[in-house]
């Protein structure tokens, strides 16, 4: 899938039980050729029919967002945005690796700055590297929780 999200940081927040927003951070932009791809990934049963015939019900999508950093160097500032885990800041490595260690169902993902997001259900983090300041071959799997009737997503 084409790379749709290549300008702009990719956004995190941080939800309460309620599902209201408790802060908001920004990711560096990720790598330009292949750094942010998005997935839908079908979810139907199947089932054959006494007279041999199949049967399908399409249930939905489950979006699936993947982030690949060579460097993902939070030493650059990108606008006015400072670094650290505040919200509305722009997320270092040590505090995006805690809020990626929270809980199912409270925390939500948008691969761009103007895109929708979904509510995040599992993140699988990549082994990655340190060289100096900077985290080498950083990749975070972001799988959604709720199926989408459609491949759009919800509002941020």
């Amino acid at each position: 899938m084409p790379n749709l999200w290549s300008v702009g940081c990719p956004r995190i927040a941080l939800l309460d039980g309620l599902g209201t927003k408790i802060k908001t951070l920004s990711l560096p932009a990720p790598d330009r050729a292949d750094g942010v791809t998005l997935e839908w990934v079908e979810k139907a049963y199947d089932t054959d029919l006494i007279d041999g015939s199949e049967s399908c019900r399409r249930l939905g999508f489950i979006p699936v967002l993947t982030l690949k950093y060579a460097a993902y160097n939070d030493l650059i500032r990108t606008s006015a945005l400072t670094i650290g885990g505040l919200d509305g800041n722009m997320a270092d490595i040590l505090s995006l690796l805690s809020i990626l260690d929270t809980a199912p169902g409270y925390l939500k993902v948008s691969p761009g700055p103007t895109s929708g997001g979904f509510v995040v259900n599992k993140t699988v983090v990549a082994a990655m590297g340190i060289s100096g300041p900077v985290t080498t071959g950083l990749q975070i799997v972001l799988r959604g929780g709720g199926i989408c009737p459609t491949k759009v997503l919800g509002a941020w």
